[in-house]
Order: C-alpha cells, then sequence, then structure tokens
C-alpha cells in the first residue's frame, strides 16, 4: 500500500507518518525533508532567497522523483500546501497512494503554530494581531481541497498522539 499524508500545517503529519512507518515496517518518507536534501537549503531559505513560487515548483518536482520510485509500502508525508495544486494531486492519483487528511481542528492548529511560528516560512513575519486571522484564512482556503481530495477524512481531537497513531494503525487494519 502507497499511503499519502497530507493536511493544514501542524497538523502533525510527520509525526504520524513516521510513527506510523515504525509500527508497521513500511518505508517512511518526508517531502519537506526531501526538498531540503535535494536543494541543500532549509525550507526558510528556500523561501526567504527563491519565493513562494519557487519552492512550489520544487516541491512539485522533488514530489515527481519520489513517486516514480514506485515503492511499496510507503508513507509519504506532505508539506501543507502540496496538495492544493492539481499537478501534485494528479500525481499521486497516477501512482494509487491512499491519500488521508489529518484534519486538525483550527483552534488546536492555532495553538501548536504559535508554538513554532518562526519555523514556518508562511508565519514567521506575521504581527501578533495577523497571526490568527491568518491561519483562519488560509486553512479555510484549503480546506475544501483537503476534503475533497481524500480517501479518508481522519479527524484528529485533543487526544494522546498515542491514541490517534493507534487508531489510524487500527483503522488502516495493519496487523
Amino acid at each position: 500500500m502507497r499511503i499519502a499524508l497530507y493536511g493544514f500545517m501542524g497538523a502533525g503529519k510527520s509525526s504520524l507518518g513516521q510513527k506510523l512507518a515504525q509500527k508497521t515496517g513500511y518505508d517512511f518518507i518526508d517531502l519537506d525533508t526531501g526538498i531540503e536534501n535535494y536543494t541543500g537549503q532549509s525550507i526558510n531559505d528556500i523561501f526567504a532567497l527563491q519565493g513562494e513560487i519557487a519552492f512550489r515548483q520544487i516541491e512539485h518536482n522533488v514530489l515527481k522523483n519520489t513517486v516514480k520510485q514506485n515503492k511499496d509500502n510507503v508513507i509519504l508525508a506532505l508539506g501543507g500546501g502540496s496538495i492544493i495544486h492539481p499537478a501534485n494531486r494528479k500525481l499521486l492519483e497516477m501512482k494509487n497512494f491512499y491519500k488521508i487528511y489529518i484534519n486538525v481542528d483550527i483552534s488546536v492548529l492555532i495553538e501548536r503554530l504559535k508554538k513554532d511560528k518562526n519555523k514556518r516560512p508562511l508565519l514567521k513575519d506575521l504581527k501578533e494581531d495577523e497571526f490568527e486571522d491568518y491561519i483562519r484564512a488560509l486553512f479555510e482556503s484549503r480546506r475544501n481541497i483537503y476534503e475533497k481530495f481524500a480517501d479518508l477524512n481522519f479527524k484528529v481531537g485533543l487526544e494522546s498522539f498515542e491514541t490517534t497513531l493507534g487508531r489510524l494503525h487500527s483503522y488502516l487494519s495493519f496487523n
């Protein structure tokens, strides 16, 4: 099985993907890490030096190279905005990825993102009074695509990480 985890920044795609892969013996690929390895730059540096448009093109190229490998038994964690682009959705569909939207309540996302705002290129320059409105607007602009593209809309609440991981593992029926 090929699994793609996606959702808004701060949803826990990388953390869940890594632990799920450990639990199942699947390979784990983090797209952001792949981008950093490919460019030799951090995501923040790519945004700062080249801008978001260039970043999205790099992201697409790395995703294309990743899915061309035709690996089975792989869990791929995507960046928060990668699924928004039709060409990226098409790549995942063509390679038969099971697409899981990690759907975290916006209030939980806001609290998580406040803690690591400086690590997020789209957030690091926001003033405190702009922060919450920006996140809500960006989330709303993406939510429809997130929901429509999902094979599984996996809702995450205030439960512990281990509980969330266990629910996802059980749902996917790995044994």
